[in-house]
């Protein structure tokens, strides 16, 4: 058995971890790093209980050590109900942000729908930096791509006729059958793009479930 898998570890690691709810995600992970490897350095490699204790009472109980580390509690609530009152944020930043890209062509109700989306995925808190800037990207600032790459791959090569003085007609363009190079690599665009969105959407939602249930 490690260090980390005395009981007394594992139940204040769980503890510390609930606490960790009201921090942001990559402040929370740096402070539960933080004291992990403190309990590994000053337990050594088989401590006694007495040991364990000894240790855990200097390091003070898990909601001491967030409070210190800037967390706040929500007045009245405890730290997995503020987590989960927090949900609202990321929930609601994937269905505007995916809204407004279904509902590009009603632009008076996309444009607020992406507009408000931005703004909760900014302000989400179950999200690393790095989680809210490739969102931001793929689900916000990509919502147009759809649309140019949809008018690229169904563009129709239009036909262009001159008649001379003497009554020929000459016609150059259209009429080719199949799909041009730009049609086939419009679609390409458009398939890949289409997967790295759902792909953004789907672990978006993981990362922020598996966050709230640790």
């Amino acid at each position: 058995m490690t260090t980390l898998d005395h009981p007394l570890v594992v139940d204040y690691l769980r503890r510390l971890h609930e606490e960790t709810a009201r921090l942001r995600v990559h402040e929370a992970r740096e402070l539960e790093a933080q004291i992990r490897e403190h309990l590994t350095e000053a337990l050594g490699g088989d401590p006694t209980e007495v040991e364990v204790r000894e240790v855990l009472d200097r390091l003070g109980e898990p909601a001491a050590v967030v409070d210190e580390a800037g967390g706040a509690a929500a007045p009245g609530t405890g730290a997995a109900q503020a987590q989960r009152s927090d949900a609202w944020r990321e929930a609601g930043a994937l269905v505007l942000l995916v809204g407004s890209a279904l509902l590009f062509w009603l632009w008076p109700v996309a444009v607020p729908m992406w507009i408000a989306g931005m703004v909760l995925l900014v302000v989400a808190r179950r999200w690393s930096v790095g989680e809210k800037v490739w969102g931001g990207i793929v689900l916000g600032a990509t919502w147009l791509l759809p649309v140019l790459a949809g008018l690229m791959a169904f563009a129709v090569d239009v036909q262009s006729c001159v008649t001379d003085a003497a009554g020929n007609q000459t016609c150059e363009g259209g009429g080719g059958e199949g799909l041009s190079t730009l049609n086939v690599v419009a679609i390409g665009v458009l398939v890949v793009w289409l997967a790295v969105y759902v792909w953004t959407v789907v672990h978006l939602a993981r990362s922020a479930r598996r966050t709230a249930a640790g």
